[in-house]
């Protein structure tokens, strides 16, 4: 876990502080704010649970109170001695690591959901190094249970959720790299994400077709809210485009000079980034 330090989030323009808000506020989740115990620094949050009767009637709500690490496994456990159960399975070799049963999975999702709930106080705390190593700890996890030998229906429970961990992976590592100067960085980030993500749904369109019954398809919202956070950044901040946006944008014109040109660029700036 990153422990570089991170630039408070109300330092952003209050349209991008309103919009994170709105897209990273769980209504399940209350954040009330970080602490710190023997030395270990949490965030302490309230969670609203419904509470049901044997026969699955809602009897009414309760609210707990909660904290989380900043650092390592959200729930400070140590799955079979191993910082989290996503490394645990994968320090094995060969094709153990391929094998996944039912209870594997209802762990690994468990974990995840700690990784969903931390990323999103992350983000309304302006930790977005944070935000970031969560998303991919996640991305980490759909990448495991796709390629294990679980059932496809199992696995899909996992991979149809990428997009949106592939979504906030990028957003985090763009406001990173606008808190730290680099513009250019951000803008090729968001941009790819969005590349994928579209790239992904047309990929999966047949799975989630027949998950949604209507309105949009996860991947088309989670590419809306990309466009919307770039157009703010854009009117904000001055995000630049990005020279892969320009490159496509070229070759949709059919600009052949300004193609070669941008391709060209982008070979000397592949050449001069350190190995």
């Amino acid at each position: 876990m990153s422990g570089q330090a991170e630039h408070d989030e109300h330092q952003l323009p209050s349209p991008l502080h309103t919009f994170l808000q709105r897209l990273y506020r769980d209504p399940r989740y209350l954040l009330i704010g970080k602490a710190e115990r023997f030395g270990r620094p949490r965030v302490a949050f309230i969670e609203a649970c419904t509470i049901l009767s044997s026969t699955g009637e809602v009897r009414g709500q309760a609210l707990l109170n909660h904290e989380y690490f900043l650092e390592g496994r959200p729930d400070g456990e140590r799955p079979h001695g191993e910082a989290s159960l996503l490394d645990y399975f994968l320090s094995f070799h060969g094709e153990e690591t391929r094998h996944l049963d039912d209870d594997d999975l209802i762990a690994l999702r468990d974990e995840s959901w700690q990784h969903y709930v931390r990323r999103n106080f992350a983000f309304q705390l302006g930790s977005y190094a944070l935000a970031r190593d969560d998303a991919e700890h996640n991305l980490a996890i759909v990448s495991l249970a796709e390629h294990s030998d679980a059932p496809e229906d199992l696995r899909w429970s996992f991979l149809r959720w990428w997009p949106w961990i592939a979504r906030d992976r990028a957003i985090a590592q763009a406001l990173w790299d606008l808190q730290h100067g680099d513009p250019e960085h951000a803008a090729t980030e968001l941009y790819r994400a969005r590349r994928a993500i579209e790239q992904f749904g047309r990929r999966h369109a047949e799975q989630y077709g027949r998950e949604e019954t209507e309105g949009e398809s996860l991947t088309a919202t989670m590419c809306q809210h990309l466009d919307a956070l770039t157009a703010l950044l854009r009117q904000h901040l001055d995000l630049p485009a990005c020279l892969e946006e320009q490159l496509d944008s070229a070759a949709a014109r059919d600009d052949q000079a300004e193609v070669a040109r941008l391709r060209a660029e982008l070979v000397r700036r592949a050449m001069e980034e350190p190995t």
